[in-house]
């Protein structure tokens, strides 16, 4: 929940309403100061384990001796206090001392050799390391005992001072520590106050402007806190005015600090009941759930909103890290009606942050989302604090008159703000402008939380889609990577299986009664894009297999070395021959030439035939012929071809073994098998079946796995089977073999449709849509381009 987050329990300096005394949590056991652990998580107070003080006023440290007290018997081990020392011994002198509070150092829980509680002693600059974060104590300047902490979340870090006056040691660590990225600092008293701020060593907004010209850096977030109740308004105006937060804010309880981005996200007090109109709620629930559309949502969310609260007008805003962007934009009065399925906004998005970096708190819209705050105008006209130039020139030009304003966040289940919903103009029953209520308030901060839930639910679904098609492409390239001709093709049988499906779609004869819905097409295109999958387990030599020599490497290069070598022991012979003045040496040496040749023609014909050439029974026996000649390597007699290297030379078509082929072939029952463990959502739940029928045959027969073998193939195993042949037959990048012609593709395509490997109909349809055409213009060279005479209605 607090990954990379700290959550502010308590920002006051003092007790108000809704004000409560500093308390940080850093992670779900620990905190930093005790002001407000039982009213600020609740139940929750149980798991804290670690508490570090910043000092032992009683506002720090208030919510101790109750939090042991609450929970003594539910707990299994000591609350540890870490704290600089003189803090311990105040505790301990003025706490637990059995008159203010028992001593729980000498109680112990229930069952266990453990005291209720420990205190660790700290020293400035000691680090406690703890399994998710790091804490570091920082001398400040407010009382003797008093120290800050640097915490540590995955290298982002926070510097929370507490209570503090001007102080070096707070700069020198910011300046030193380029991990802190963001500041809690004491801000306790207006600027008119500087001598009681001095007096209890706090500070004000002009002591900390000119504290912060010893901070060296430009790139740390501040955040204000410890306001006196009393003087929070006052405090507030003038830190905005000197505009010295560098995008920070002012804290509120409740508020949570990302440390990796520097940003607030404020807490949501959510209503457990809302009066009336349930009936509408529940409807709008029902709605919004069932609406998938992003563009239908918006339109919905904002109508049902201005239907709720009987607004005349209302916007719609999306949330990014830089802007809000418009969504939907109604009025009624004026007949205005932008974005979801009407006409497109062309209005500018609203930033968040000036050009100076500096929070755009002007703007309401901006406001609520930096906040996430509901923000009730009565009118606007006369709201304080807000840039409404904008609103005045729209209604100037239009004649309207914008008074009452709504602005809701919408907020995510992590309660980050995703939206601003922004209504205007609350119509009574005489149809006069009133303000929004209370109760507008409570039912349109419920709806907002139905809405965002539905925005987060069609953008997930989204996402998630997007996330599987990645995947699925992500796994086609890594293919490529392997394969360089495999993954081409799985990519160019996805591109034609998509252009079959959708031209079924738009036939009005043989295929008029199929109407393949939106999920339909993209169970067909994810089919083919995973159909050979399978071929991941096939090993590289096999699927790229060139020649039919070549296992990692051709070995014809093993038969030429073989031969070099039969070449230069006839030539060593010779030499001997010649030497030893053999008086036939003129009839052997032309006898040695002969057979040097021969080894010559016979090495051009196993380099001719180990390129897939047709194999006759007479060239397999001169295959066989050749082999029986023995040569002399390591003084041992072997023949010129192994058994292996003829059979492979042998191979009667193409380049593959029967073996070979066997395990190229068993990558459909893979796929099939791959696929059908993977949990696909109900809209492709064929994927596993059409991707593995791909080598079925229409007539029976083919190849895949056993259980959806006797299966009768489907309209889309039929399209994917034609796709996954006329891509193999025409493809030009395979390093066994060149791309076809058309012409003689289709004829191939023709014999198989005569054997009933592949259906007359939908090949029929192929032709005659030119969907043959528009592939071929796309990936074919020109020379494969060519015309044919084939119709395979009458085949």
């Amino acid at each position: 929940m607090l990954q990379n987050k700290i959550k502010i329990l308590g920002a006051f300096g003092g007790k108000g309403v809704d004000m409560n005394n500093t308390c940080i949590q850093v992670t779900p056991n620990i905190v930093i100061d005790a002001g407000n652990i039982l009213k600020g998580i609740g139940e929750k107070a149980s798991q804290i384990d670690h508490i570090f003080l910043t000092h032992s006023h009683l506002d720090h440290i208030v919510d101790i001796p109750f939090l042991i007290d609450a929970y003594f018997e539910k707990r299994e081990k000591p609350i540890t206090v870490y704290a600089l020392k003189e803090t311990i011994e105040h505790l301990n002198k003025y706490i637990f001392n059995w008159n203010i509070w028992p001593d729980f150092c000498e109680i112990e829980l229930i069952g266990q050799n453990n005291s209720a509680i420990k205190f660790v002693e700290l020293k400035s600059n000691d680090e406690i390391e703890f399994e998710d974060c790091k804490i570091k104590a920082i001398k400040t300047n407010h009382t003797t005992s008093s120290c800050g902490y640097v915490v540590t979340k995955n290298n982002n870090s926070l510097l929370f001072t507490s209570d503090t006056y001007k102080c070096n040691t707070i700069w020198d660590e910011l300046n030193n520590n380029k991990n802190i990225k963001t500041l809690i600092i004491d801000v306790s008293f207006p600027s008119r106050l500087a001598t009681l701020a001095k007096d209890s060593k706090h500070l004000t907004p002009n002591d900390l402007k000119e504290e912060l010209k010893k901070l060296k850096r430009d790139d740390i977030t501040i955040f204000i806190n410890h306001l006196k109740p009393s003087y929070t308004k006052e405090i507030k105006d003038e830190i905005l005015k000197l505009n010295i937060l560098n995008g920070g804010n002012i804290l509120a309880d409740g508020d949570i600090i990302d440390l990796k981005k520097s940003t607030i996200q404020a807490s949501l007090i959510h209503e457990n009941e809302i009066k009336g109109h349930l009936s509408q709620l529940i409807e709008i629930g029902n709605l919004l759930t069932n609406e998938k559309d992003l563009n239908i949502l918006m339109e919905k969310i904002l109508l049902a909103a201005k239907n709720l609260s009987k607004a005349d007008g209302g916007t719609l805003y999306l949330v990014n890290e830089k802007e809000l962007f418009f969504t939907v934009v109604q009025t009624d009065s004026l007949n205005i009606k932008m974005g979801g399925t009407q006409e497109k906004i062309t209005w500018p998005t609203l930033p968040l942050y000036k050009k100076d970096n500096s929070a755009n708190r002007q703007m309401v819209a901006v406001l609520c989302a930096l906040e996430n705050k509901l923000i009730n105008i009565e009118d606007v006209y006369y709201a304080k604090g807000f840039d409404f130039s904008g609103t005045k020139k729209f209604d100037e030009k239009t004649g309207y008159r914008t008074k009452s304003m709504l602005v809701v966040p919408l907020t995510n289940y992590e309660n980050e703000v995703i939206g601003v919903l922004q209504l205007l103009n609350k119509h009574d029953s005489k149809g006069r402008v009133i303000s929004f209520t209370k109760e507008d308030e409570k039912l349109i901060k419920s709806m907002s939380s139905q809405a965002a839930v539905s925005i987060e639910n069609t953008r997930l679904i989204k996402s998630l889609e997007d996330l599987l098609n990645s995947f699925i492409k992500s796994i086609a390239n890594a293919m490529g990577e392997k394969s360089y001709h495999t993954g081409g093709h799985i990519k160019k049988v996805a591109y034609i299986a998509s252009l079959f499906a959708e031209e079924i779609n738009k036939d009005t004869t043989t295929y008029k009664d199929i109407n393949y819905t939106i999920n339909q097409l993209k169970e067909i295109e994810t089919a083919a894009w995973l159909h050979d999958i399978g071929k991941i387990t096939t090993p590289e030599h096999i699927i790229d297999k060139s020649t039919k020599l070549e296992t990692i490497y051709d070995r014809v290069e093993v038969i030429k070395t073989k031969i070099e070598v039969a070449k230069r022991d006839l030539e060593i012979e010779l030499l001997k021959q010649k030497l030893a003045n053999n008086s036939q040496i003129i009839i052997f040496e032309e006898k040695i030439k002969k057979e040097i040749l021969k080894l010559q023609e016979d090495l051009n014909f196993i380099c001719k035939i180990n390129y897939g050439v047709y194999m006759t029974e007479e060239m397999k026996q001169r295959v066989v012929q050749i082999s029986k000649r023995q040569i002399t390597i390591n003084n041992q007699k072997i023949n010129l071809l192994s058994d292996d290297e003829v059979y492979n030379l042998n191979i009667q078509r193409g380049t593959l073994t029967q073996e070979e082929r066997e395990i190229i072939n068993n990558h459909v029952v893979v796929t099939y098998d791959m696929l059908n463990t993977l949990p696909f959502p109900k809209k492709l739940k064929k994927v596993p079946l059409i991707a593995g029928s791909h080598h079925k045959k229409v007539g029976g027969g083919g190849y895949g796995a056993k259980e959806i073998m006797d299966l009768p193939m489907s309209l889309e195993d039929k399209m994917l089977a034609i796709a996954d042949v006329f891509e193999a037959l025409t493809s030009n990048d395979r390093p066994y073999k060149k791309g076809n012609t058309l012409s003689k593709s289709m004829a191939i395509l023709a014999d198989m449709v005569k054997d009933k490997s592949l259906d007359k109909e939908l090949m029929q349809f192929f032709v005659e849509k030119k969907l043959y055409l528009k592939f071929a213009n796309e990936f074919l060279s020109e020379e494969q381009i060519d015309e044919f005479d084939i119709d395979f209605s009458k085949l």
